[in-house]
């Protein structure tokens, strides 16, 4: 039991550091997700200024834009993938505890009742030294 107790153990840091990796990952993402939509918001500000809003320069800043767009799609679809992972990475790590926890009460539970098993072995060997 003990031997099973400490593989749940591995594999529960396992499953936590699964978890805290995806968890990090979304946050890059969604780091990532933000810098796109702040870039698109300033290209439509500076296309709406200055030379940028006419001619060749303005057709230019909308095919950014539109590539801008696309990239933030895309972003978007892989931030609500990464949540998911994330989410189910949450959820095994959660069993995984939850396994540890139980096998690591029954193994406390048979720890003990072996000491007393032991101890009530010891006192019927020395009969006298019960007796004081």
């Amino acid at each position: 039991m003990k031997k099973r107790l400490e593989a749940l153990e591995k594999i529960e840091r396992l499953q936590k550091q699964l978890h805290d990796l995806a968890v990090w990952r979304l946050n890059a993402l969604g780091r990532e997700r933000d810098e796109l939509a702040e870039n698109h918001r300033e290209m439509w500000e500076a296309l709406g200024r200055g030379v940028a809003a006419y001619g060749p320069p303005a057709a230019a800043a909308m095919r950014h834009i539109r590539a801008l767009e696309r990239q933030i799609a895309a972003a978007e679809a892989e931030v609500e993938a990464q949540t998911r992972r994330a989410i189910d990475q949450g959820a095994r790590a959660k069993l995984a505890d939850r396994a540890r926890e139980s096998v690591d009460a029954r193994y406390r539970e048979q720890r003990q009742r072996k000491e007393l098993a032991d101890l009530i072995e010891d006192s019927l060997r020395n009969p006298k030294s019960s007796s004081a």
